[in-house]
């Protein structure tokens, strides 16, 4: 009886995983077509997916210590208008906030620079929701540059 009674609270509760809601799928909609955009070096529709003044800053360690970086919206889409290798970006298990107007995105990712594995990190997302749609305030990320392959599998 009691193994019955285990069983049958182990299947109930395997099923009470929260849907995402509407937000939550938009706000990762939005990060994804910030990837796609990059991907198709797209000024245009990166532009409308970032809020005016939009910032970057990442970190990495080099030596021991953090080093960080930041640039602006403007610059961000100077560099992907420029052209070049192909830029993939990849996100893995989001995780996201949404707070009225405001959400919160973590994601693991990984990158690659033509058909060469660069990097992987984490990306920390401010997005504002501004006339109705999900816009980036803000993107914080970290470079772990690694290996030959990407921890997360290959392309």
């Amino acid at each position: 009886m009691r193994a019955s009674l285990a069983l049958s609270l182990l299947l109930a509760c395997s099923s009470c995983a929260v849907a995402p809601s509407a937000d939550e799928r938009d706000v990762v909609a939005a990060v994804q077509a910030l990837f796609d955009g990059m991907k198709d070096r797209d000024v245009q529709a990166l532009r409308a997916l970032l809020s005016d003044g939009a910032v970057f800053a990442s970190v990495r360690m080099s030596d021991g210590r953090a080093v960080t970086r930041s640039s602006t919206a403007t610059e961000f889409l100077a560099s992907i208008g420029r052209g070049g290798d192909r830029l993939l970006e990849r996100m893995f298990e989001p995780v996201v906030d949404v707070r009225g107007d405001f959400a919160f995105a973590q994601v693991d990712y990984d990158f690659h620079r033509g058909d060469a594995y660069s990097h992987y990190g984490v990306d920390q997302f401010l997005l504002v929701r501004e006339q109705g749609r999900w816009r980036i305030a803000c993107i914080t990320y970290s470079v772990v540059p690694g290996g030959d392959a990407s921890p997360f599998g290959g392309m």
